[in-house]
């Protein structure tokens, strides 16, 4: 009995493999769908991905010229101390 199961089971998925193949079957059909659907959500991942690391660009960039404006500006200020000797006292 295993044996005529297991023919019945082989025939069975030959002749699911044979409709599948005209184009004008549901199988065929659904494939599509499930394709389009699928390719849809990669696009849906890449534009978000693509918008995180710009989001991400945009905040480096940011703190870059936040980080770079205090120090330009530390720079410009004059020094208010004296200079000092080499002892470590101001002369």
């Amino acid at each position: 009995m295993a044996v005529l199961d297991r023919l019945r089971k082989v025939g069975n998925y030959i002749r699911k493999g044979w409709r599948s193949t005209d184009p004008d079957s549901y199988s065929h059909y659904k494939r599509g769908r499930e394709r389009q659907r699928k390719e849809a959500k990669r696009g849906r991942e890449h534009a978000d991905r693509s918008a995180e690391l710009e989001r991400e660009e945009a905040q480096r960039g940011r703190e870059y010229e936040e980080r770079y404006a205090s120090e330009r500006a530390a720079a410009e200020e004059p020094q208010t101390e004296s200079p000092r000797n080499d002892m470590g006292k101001p002369e």
